[in-house]
């Protein structure tokens, strides 16, 4: 016996690195036919300030990477219009990338997750680095799919 799972909504969060854009080129074409669609999540991030409150220039610069991500999304709804897909996205400001993405993806009842990661260079930055798409795979709300 088989169990069909219907994935109506496929979360991919985007960074703009090589491996967001890896996932996105990958996962398109997957879904073409199928009657899913797609929601880009992209999180700038909130950097922890010393102080009380925002200065001017923290300001600007989240202004600016939010300025920036508009613009990638605007690029990958074509890209998904181009395939047929319907397509929505979102941008948040986030003090931490995984626990946004897995929130996110529960708040739009996500059907799967697909994300990809950078290579990791050194066996020390194996050792010590924290990548954000190991952090979802561990507490994601569903299945996730791991593009290499």
């Amino acid at each position: 016996m088989f169990m069909v799972i219907k994935i109506k909504k496929i979360l991919v969060p985007y960074d703009a690195t090589p491996s967001s854009e890896k996932a996105v080129k990958k996962v398109l074409p997957l879904i073409e036919k199928h009657d899913s669609k797609i929601l880009f999540l992209s999180c700038v991030h909130d950097k922890a300030t010393f102080g009380f409150f925002k200065t001017k220039s923290d300001k600007r610069e989240i202004a600016k990477e939010k300025k920036k991500a508009e613009r990638h999304h605007e690029r990958l709804k074509k890209e998904a219009a181009k395939f047929g897909i319907p397509s929505s996205s979102k941008i948040i400001k986030s003090d931490l990338e995984s626990k946004s993405i897995i929130e996110y993806a529960k708040d739009q009842n996500a059907d799967l997750i697909v994300m990809s990661k950078s290579k990791i260079g050194t066996h020390a930055e194996k050792m010590y680095y924290n990548s954000t798409v190991d952090a979802v795979f561990k507490k994601t709300p569903c299945p996730f799919l791991y593009i290499p």
